[in-house]
């Protein structure tokens, strides 16, 4: 009897400790990136009264007498199974779709976690507001690369505080030519264009109607042009920094463009620039752009119909300089950042870990979890590679909680504790009977 009475108490204890598991999950139902847990049992050392016995000449054998000695908690497993996903409307909240978790660094150390409700500092840092604790990732270099095998560190989102420009590539003219002009009919055009610095560089292009140009055998109508640049100096000096020939076939479309000399048209070569402007074109000047400044002209939409002369610069791919507004992240974990100018380019990109048996991770308090030799080595990399899942930016993951399950649970719990208090109230009644024996 009185075995009966600590086979009881284990009952209690384990059941206790269940209890525990279910209050910290219901505690945990709305906190982001919780990861619920769940206590099983296994039973104790079991006392062997008799053992079992094989058959032996006429008898057949018996089977091992034995007696539990009770419970025991055999393991409490962390369910890493996904959480609902919550807009937020705000940039820097992260949710992961997928068995991946964040890399967060205290500067010594990584901790994993699967809360994404990140801010940044004023240092312009991703940071978990409620450890001080950075985002890691990848950064990008100033063209927006962003190398993938570096080590990872940690990820800055400096807003307001990162310029960029971008110089002029390509310059794209569209409308019309008119094919009434004569030869000696001029067309001018004025258009800003920008330099490494971002200034913006007025530039005058002259069209002039030529004769007819024969290629192969083929007669094509040929409009010439010369781009000219006039400094700042005084007084002001221009510079011729571009010059070509334009052709139409017999219906008013674009053929080529390319140079003439002495009647010989030679196509200009894919990527050669039509416009190079050299060092001294630009004057006198106290900081200097990237030169020779050069930049595609693309006249493949200009046409020469019988209508007026219309051509003109419709789009340039420079700009000038912008700072950092805003920022936005794909689910591939690149941080776009954009910029006051209109400009986006990349900034860095976030990484993910993944673990080999993510149940031997270790709880370490702040929706945190370390590594363990349980848990294998953290396989750190890109999201939507290596089964890490992939990030959305905008959104929380909330708890994997369910409460319906853990009042369920709640309840067997309860059933299970007040059974076995009613087995040491009962083992106690048979006791006391055995005392009142000796009266």
């Amino acid at each position: 009897m009185g075995t009966a009475i600590y086979t009881g108490v284990t009952g209690l204890q384990t059941h206790q400790r269940r209890m525990d598991v279910i209050a910290a999950n219901i505690a945990n139902v709305n906190t982001p990136g919780y990861r619920a847990a769940r206590a099983l049992f296994q039973d104790l050392f079991s006392q062997t009264l008799e053992g079992g016995r094989g058959p032996v000449d006429g008898f057949g054998g018996s089977n091992p007498v034995q007696i539990g000695l009770g419970v025991q908690l055999g393991t409490v497993d962390t369910i890493h199974t996904q959480g609902s996903l919550q807009t937020t409307g705000n940039n820097s909240d992260l949710a992961i779709q997928g068995t991946g978790f964040f890399v967060l660094s205290d500067g010594s150390s990584l901790y994993y976690t699967r809360d994404g409700s990140f801010t940044l500092n004023a240092l312009g840092q991703l940071i978990d507001p409620a450890t001080g604790m950075r985002v890691q990732g990848y950064l990008a270099d100033e063209t927006g690369e962003v190398n993938v095998s570096a080590v990872p560190t940690d990820l800055e989102v400096p807003v307001g505080g990162t310029s960029i420009v971008r110089a002029t590539e390509q310059v794209m003219v569209r409308g019309n030519l008119d094919s009434r002009a004569v030869a000696g009919d001029t067309v001018q055009r004025r258009a800003n264009v920008f330099d490494s610095l971002g200034t913006p560089r007025e530039l005058l292009t002259t069209f002039e109607k030529i004769p007819q140009v024969n290629v192969g055998g083929t007669n094509y109508n040929a409009w010439s042009y010369i781009v000219e640049y006039t400094n700042g100096d005084t007084p002001p000096v221009t510079t011729q920094t571009g010059e070509g020939v334009v052709l139409f076939d017999e219906e008013g479309n674009y053929f080529d463009e390319g140079t003439l000399v002495g009647g010989v048209f030679t196509a200009r070569p894919a990527g050669a620039p039509e416009v190079s402007v050299p060092l001294a074109a630009f004057g006198a000047l106290d900081s200097y752009p990237d030169t020779p400044f050069e930049f595609e002209i693309d006249f493949s939409s200009v046409t020469e119909l019988a209508s007026d002369s219309d051509a003109t610069v419709t789009n340039q791919d420079g700009f000038a300089r912008g700072t950092l507004e805003s920022f936005n992240i794909a689910r591939d974990g690149t941080i776009n950042g954009v910029f006051s100018n209109g400009l986006t380019r990349v900034i860095g990109q976030i990484a993910l870990a993944s673990f080999a048996n993510v149940g031997g991770l270790e709880r370490d308090g702040s929706n945190l979890f370390r590594d363990t030799p349980s848990s294998g080595t953290p396989q750190i990399g890109l999201p939507n590679t290596g089964g890490r899942g992939q990030v959305s930016g905008g959104v929380l993951e909330g708890s994997n909680v369910d409460l319906g399950t853990e009042f369920s649970n709640m309840i067997v719990t309860q059933r299970g504790f007040q059974a076995n208090a009613r087995t040491i109230t009962t083992a106690d009644t048979l006791l006391q009977e055995t005392v009142n024996l000796v009266r």
